[in-house]
């Protein structure tokens, strides 16, 4: 399994501060730069308010860290991974099975 983890991802944290107009700003910061499987697994396009809308699903597979969650997200490539669930592969604390949602407009 390891050596199948050659793509270089960036874990990120979600922050918000309020922005003085009465809303919030979100931010994202750096934790961590891991080493990681990305595997596309779907990929579907809808319309939304009269725009084609595309997402692609991926699975990510990477060492076990207990930083990861579905608050934060990845960065590959300049693309960005949401994180929608986190799975420990075998219960044992050694893999983690992400999978993630790439939004895309078009």
């Amino acid at each position: 399994m390891i050596g199948a983890m050659r793509k270089r991802l960036v874990l990120q944290s979600r922050s918000e501060s309020v922005d003085g107009g009465g809303g919030v700003a979100v931010s994202w910061s750096d934790i961590a730069s891991v080493w990681a499987q990305v595997t596309p697994v779907s990929g579907a396009e809808t319309v939304q308010a009269m725009h084609l809308t595309g997402t692609r699903r991926h699975r990510v597979r990477l060492r076990y860290r207990d930083d990861v969650d579905s608050e934060r997200r990845f960065v590959f490539k300049g693309r960005v991974l949401n994180i929608r669930s986190v799975r420990d592969i075998d219960e044992r604390g050694r893999w983690l099975d992400c999978v993630c949602d790439e939004g895309v407009a078009g």
